[in-house]
Order: structure tokens, then C-alpha cells, then sequence
């Protein structure tokens, strides 16, 4: 996944109210930002596959602002407050049935969700 992969920068850092989330800090990139709403991509702190990915919502109001979602495949989706967000591979075409556990007759961009991120798709903004 080429966020995951892409150099850090400053503004890739998860806040410090994340430190107990079970991630791995080091490897967060931020995605995008929509209003208060910041996606990030990140690894899980515990050792795993080697493919494993986590999707990050913080709605930047908090502590208790934020969800992580995390998988071993993506895509990998998580919710918050009526945003839901779906990390997704490279090169993945949200205009074509999703597969992968999600309903396989679906257009993503049909159902509502946008591309804010060649890896992050967000609904509900």
C-alpha cells in the first residue's frame, strides 16, 4: 500500500492521545482531512501479516475522538459519528464490485463514498 510505504512527514504523526491505541506510531501517514476530520493509515503495533493495515479516524474534538480499525487484508473500514472510512489498496477501482467480504455487486462511489486518497475512501462527511 503506497501510503504506508511513502517517507514521513510532520504532519503524519498520530496525536498523543493515541499512544495506548495499539498502533504502530512510526508507520501512521496522513491521508486526507475533511473539516475537523483527519484519515490516517498506520500498522498495527502487535506483530503480525506482513500485509496487516489499519484505518484511523480522529474527529480532532478529544480523547475519546477517534477509532481505529485494523486487518490482516485491506480494504479495512471503520466508523465514527456517521463517517465511516475504507482504506483500500493501491490501485483499487471503487467503481467495480468491492469483493472482499463487502458486498460484491456494489459501486462504492453509487452507495455515496468518495475517493479523498488513492488508498482511503470516506462516506458520510
Amino acid at each position: 500500500m503506497g501510503a504506508l510505504e511513502a517517507e514521513a512527514g510532520p504532519r503524519d504523526a498520530l496525536p498523543a492521545y493515541m499512544e495506548e491505541a495499539g498502533l504502530d506510531l512510526a508507520s501512521s501517514r496522513l491521508l486526507a482531512e475533511s473539516g475537523e476530520v483527519a484519515f490516517y493509515a498506520a500498522k498495527p503495533a502487535a506483530d503480525g501479516a506482513a500485509s496487516a493495515a489499519c484505518i484511523v479516524i480522529d474527529a480532532r474534538d478529544g480523547e475519546s475522538s477517534w477509532v481505529a480499525g485494523c486487518s490482516e487484508k485491506a480494504p479495512v473500514a471503520a466508523g465514527r459519528g456517521g463517517v465511516q472510512a475504507m482504506l483500500v489498496p493501491d490501485g483499487f477501482d471503487p467503481t467495480r464490485p468491492a469483493g472482499g467480504g463487502l458486498d460484491p455487486n456494489v459501486n462504492l462511489l453509487e452507495q455515496g463514498w468518495e475517493e479523498l486518497h488513492e488508498n482511503l475512501l470516506v462516506k458520510g462527511l
